[in-house]
């Protein structure tokens, strides 16, 4: 199998780091590669903010429910749609096309695509990681722990380092569910769901002692975090006003 392939192949989410430090070069370097993700029209719409302070990290931590590895990651890096310097240096006529659906669209792809840049980036050097959306519990926390202006919103985190101990890998949905030919179909997805409930449930029997399947897993995380708040801040930051 080609390298790089073997590499996005052996994905999987890393929550336990060992005390070795990343280095500055190293750093540098998943930071340039984040910025080489594509990005519509050179827009370029986001803003990294590398977060160094402990108390800081301890209070992100918490704010996402007690996520410990945010503390303990040598590098953790917030991930932010940012419109703001688009509408500070931009020459724009009409004042309103910042705050549409669709530049909101284009902040929110252009920071996803740089943050799993930088995931690939950390995994190349031997690293690995955990995207972690808590932060969206507390956004108005976020706006004031990290001094957030206008048009920019805090999306997830990305916590990283070197580790030890290697987990089992979450499977994931069957290839015919979510690749299609032509059109969107969903003729024989009912079957193929079904069996991958009982893969999943297999998996959390290993690892938790109990087996929930994906459906019920999902179900139940999307039940309890709704974060409907996240709209009035979107709103209120300047985002979806049009």
């Amino acid at each position: 199998m080609n390298e790089t392939i073997g590499l996005l192949m052996n994905h999987r989410s890393i929550r336990k780091f060992n005390d070795k430090a990343v280095s500055g070069e190293i750093r540098e370097s998943i930071l340039k590669c984040a910025q080489m993700a594509p990005t519509s029209s050179y827009f370029q719409t986001y803003t990294i903010i590398d977060i160094v302070d402990p108390k800081k990290k301890s209070a992100l931590a918490a704010s996402a429910g007690g996520q410990s590895w945010v503390e303990g990651a040598p590098l953790v890096l917030l991930f932010c749609a940012d419109l703001r310097r688009n509408q500070k240096y931009f020459t724009l006529e009409d004042k309103d096309i910042l705050h549409n659906v669709e530049s909101y669209t284009v902040a929110v792809t252009d920071t996803a695509m740089a943050a799993q840049k930088a995931f690939i980036a950390a995994q190349a050097y031997g690293l690995g990681g955990v995207v972690v959306g808590g932060v969206r519990n507390d956004m108005e926390l976020m706006k004031k722990q990290f001094e957030l202006p206008e048009l920019v919103a805090p999306l997830y985190l990305l916590c990283l380092g070197y580790y030890d101990d290697e987990p089992l890998q979450r499977p994931r949905l069957p290839l015919e569910v979510v690749v299609k030919t032509d059109c969107y179909s969903e003729q024989g997805d009912d079957i193929l769901i079904e069996r991958y409930n009982q893969q999943v449930s297999e998996y959390f029997s290993k690892i938790k002692g109990s087996g929930r399947t994906w459906v019920e897993t999902c179900s139940h995380l999307l039940s309890q975090k709704p974060r409907y708040h996240v709209t009035e801040y979107m709103k209120n930051a300047g985002f979806l006003e049009k």
